[in-house]
């Protein structure tokens, strides 16, 4: 798989990777939340949506962004690869 590259130019905006952990983190958050106003019986306050529970800028980074196509670029060689 040496020649193996990215297909699309796009990556994250900001200093992580990856929003893995802050993914991990709201999923958990969200179903903790669930289990506790289940077992009290409030049924009326679930949330339904995990942005009730998180915010989106709470994650990792700043959401991915689209570098654009100049593949003579060397900016743009070093993001395609893997």
């Amino acid at each position: 798989m040496s020649r193996s590259g990215k297909r699309t130019p796009a990556g994250t905006w900001c200093c992580c990777k990856s929003q893995k952990r802050g993914k991990q983190h709201c999923n958990r958050k969200f179903r903790r939340m669930e289990h506790v106003f289940i077992k009290l019986g409030v049924f009326e306050m679930l949330p339904t949506h995990q942005r009730e529970v998180m915010s989106q800028w709470d994650l990792g980074g700043d959401g991915k962004r689209y570098y654009g196509y100049a593949p003579d670029e060397v900016w743009y060689i070093k993001a395609m690869r893997k």
